[in-house]
């Protein structure tokens, strides 16, 4: 990188305190760098630098670029129909230099020779928008351009495993693979990120875009990238590792230590959470998928007393112009999006939204939303409705938190800085509570059931009349990605990803709980089952009416043999699940020789808790 100051501008040498002493009286040492007009103007020219890489960021992160970038095009030609000649495209860039204050380190004549693909002596659209892209993209990693922290974020020559120890894979995807690394020489862990470049896995530029957002971001918060190399195949960068586990993981921990969650670590993460959001959002950023499992702690903690929550995945962070301060490209996951993200049409806010669905999760041990499909429309009218506040026990003023972070008009939700200054935040220590561990695996009821009661819900499912059955037909199809009739367990663990779950011990006992048969495939009826626990309101009238069906005297109760005929099927299914015998389960609904059973005895025997 070449000197901040010139020839003309270095600093002068410092007069030595010994010198200043014969002069009789000492005087401070100076440089020009102390100068406050010197000062002034380098600290402007670093404003205006980071300024317009901003800029270009906005402009690659827009999913109108193309539009842009034509508006560019087609700004300098004399009529219609024309192509770009070597003079249009020095005015073209001219004007790109006039509007984003950016200097472009390739001259006009050497970009024109090396985008005219054809040779003709002038640039189609197509053309223009590759030139127009290099151009943009060499500009934000141009080094000399660089200010700050971001320095010492270039890429870095040679090969990564020349540096690093590749150590245990951590994590996997279509992305590539994450590795838990040491530096060779200083030993210290890192975790290595190796991004597949190509195109069918993920285009270029959004890994690019990655970095760029990375190198913006210096907060304690925010996951760190520390540098990042390039070979033919991959991009790997090399960040901070986060040894504490996701959020998710962490809540699983104080379930499976059967240890209270305390209000007051729930208080400190969302602090750090919001504060961290908060910077973001002064970057112009949006992160646009915040969830359990994109937040992170920094070490272990044993006693669960001193989190230090990271903010992790700003890949599909979205930059907003001060002019227009929403987004438009819809995306996240569906558990903690907000309604203006199903619209399309979303700002900041939208991530005060999801940061509130991940208190409310906190507060109360299962997501504020859940609907059985990706329909932004089910979605939605959940949003209105809200959730069920009377699941909160704790302190009121987090709750009263969580519900302003719910807002569903996001014009009436409060920014991520209002947030922190909320009561909350003031509250002591001995006003907050505790939420019991047994609250926070709402979403293990399916594959924790009895056999009996999946027994009967395979039957309900068998025996669903398609009249009733649409939103479970959506959802299968939504599922069944390649329209084989079948899912399998790739597309139940993507469908899962996209509905925010990504536990993969969940997903494997619901996957072995709902496949009756052990073909290692899901029926629509194996599928449905399943989705049953979704649709409880649909679960209800069909076991409703399939009581009704074997009360043949129409008394509202089902007599020892009723009963018997009624769960046969089931009864069968569950022996082989169980290793009990039908007539051992019946026994246990029916004790002390009791003759009959009321149909909400049997509703709450059968389909009542696990």
């Amino acid at each position: 990188m070449p000197p901040l100051l010139t020839k003309s501008q270095s600093a002068p040498q410092l007069v030595p305190v010994a010198a200043q002493a014969q002069k009789g009286k000492p005087q401070p040492m100076t440089s020009s760098l102390q100068d406050p007009k010197q000062l002034a103007s380098l600290r402007s020219k670093d404003k205006r630098i980071k300024e317009m890489r901003r800029k270009v960021l906005e402009v690659l992160s827009s999913p109108d670029v193309a539009n842009i970038a034509s508006k560019f095009y087609t700004g300098r030609l004399k009529k219609a129909n024309a192509r770009l000649g070597y003079e249009e495209l020095k005015g073209v860039l001219k004007d790109l230099e006039k509007q984003l204050g950016i200097t472009f380190p390739t001259k006009a004549e050497k970009l024109f020779k090396r985008f005219d693909i054809n040779a003709d002596g002038s640039l189609d659209l197509n053309e223009f928008y590759e030139l127009f892209i290099s151009s943009l993209r060499r500009c934000a990693f141009d080094n000399s351009l660089l200010v700050g922290r971001e320095i010492f974020l270039t890429r870095e020559p040679g090969h990564v495993w020349d540096v690093f120890e590749q150590g245990k894979k951590i994590g996997s995807g279509t992305f590539g693979s994450a590795y838990l690394s040491k530096n060779r020489k200083t030993k210290e862990d890192r975790v290595v990120k190796a991004v597949k470049k190509t195109r069918a896995q993920l285009p270029v530029e959004d890994i690019e875009r990655e970095i760029m957002v990375m190198q913006q971001t210096d907060h304690p918060h925010i996951v760190r990238l520390f540098r990042w190399f390039e070979d033919s195949h991959y991009i790997y960068l090399v960040m901070e590792a986060l040894k504490g586990g996701t959020l998710c993981e962490v809540l699983q921990q104080f379930q499976s230590k059967n240890k209270p969650l305390k209000e007051e670590w729930t208080r400190k993460v969302m602090g750090q959470c919001m504060d961290a959001m908060g910077y973001v959002h002064s970057l112009r950023l949006i992160h646009k998928d915040l969830k359990d499992e994109n937040i992170m702690l920094l070490k272990k903690d044993p006693d669960f007393e001193q989190p230090h929550a990271v903010i992790i995945d700003l890949g599909i962070a979205e930059m907003f112009s001060k002019a227009d301060p929403t987004g438009k490209i819809v995306g996240g996951t569906p558990v903690t999006m907000a309604p203006e993200v199903w619209k399309g049409d979303f700002g900041p806010k939208c991530d005060v939204f999801s940061l509130g669905c991940i208190l409310f999760e906190l507060l109360t041990g299962r997501f504020p939303f859940e609907a059985p499909s990706i329909d932004p429309k089910e979605w939605l009218a959940l949003h209105k409705r809200g959730p069920d506040w009377s699941l909160v026990r704790t302190s009121p003023q987090g709750a009263a938190l969580c519900q302003l972070m719910l807002t569903y008009r996001d014009s009436e939700r409060p920014s991520m800085a209002d947030c922190l200054k909320h009561q909350w935040f003031e509250v002591s220590r001995k006003n907050l509570r505790k939420l019991e561990a047994a609250k926070l695996a709402p979403l293990q009821k399916f594959a924790e059931a009895n056999s009996l009661k999946q027994a009967v819900m395979l039957e309900i499912a068998s025996r669903l009349p398609m009249e009733h059955a649409h939103r479970i037909v959506e959802t299968f199809k939504s599922f069944d990605t390649n329209s084989d009739a079948i899912v399998s367990f790739e597309e139940l663990r993507e469908a899962f990803k996209k509905l925010g779950i990504l536990d993969e011990a969940l997903l494997g006992s619901t996957y072995r709980a709902m496949d009756v048969d052990g073909d290692g495939v899901l029926s629509f009826t194996e599928f449905s089952m399943g989705c049953l626990m979704m649709f409880q309101d649909l679960m209800d009238d069909r076991f409703h009416a399939l009581f009704k069906e074997n009360d043949k005297d129409n008394d509202g109760y089902l007599q020892l043999d009723e009963a018997e005929k009624f769960l046969g099927n089931a009864l069968n299914v569950a022996e082989k699940k169980s290793k009990k015998s039908g007539k051992d389960i019946l026994k246990q609904m029916f004790p002390d020789k009791k003759k009959k059973l009321s149909y909400k005895e049997l509703k709450d025997k059968i389909l009542g808790a696990p």
